[in-house]
């Protein structure tokens, strides 16, 4: 019987997709009002016209300051458009993505991410 360890395997299966950073790292410069060991509070602002790097959120939910129209790309290349309005709250799983605004409104938005290793269940 032959035995592959899993390093082999992997070379073997091939080169693994790049994995989106987590959008701290990815935007540096996003304005986290709140971190601890159970959740991060975050602004998400993107400028009419920018589109975010690919990056990455574990479980979150989101409330909507203003507007907007977005191009989300998750990481398997689906594209979709988002629109909501002022007050909107969502829920969104973990997830990777870029957001591209094609609307007229800047995009700002409070993002709560649920830490995935919390002891805060």
């Amino acid at each position: 019987m032959i035995k592959i360890s899993l390093v082999a395997l992997a070379v073997l299966a091939g080169p693994a997709p790049l994995l989106a950073q987590d959008r701290a790292v990815a935007v540096p410069e996003m304005k986290v009002l709140l971190e601890n060991e159970c959740v991060r509070m975050q602004f998400h602002d993107v400028a009419v016209g920018e589109k975010t790097p690919m990056h990455s959120h574990p479980k979150y939910a989101v409330y909507v300051f203003s507007p907007y129209k977005a191009k989300i790309t998750l990481a398997n290349g689906t594209q979709l458009i988002s629109e909501h309005r002022e007050g909107d709250a969502f829920w969104h799983e973990a997830s990777q993505h870029v957001v591209e605004n094609v609307g007229d409104t800047p995009i700002h938005n409070l993002v709560v991410e649920l830490k995935p290793a919390s002891a805060c269940h």
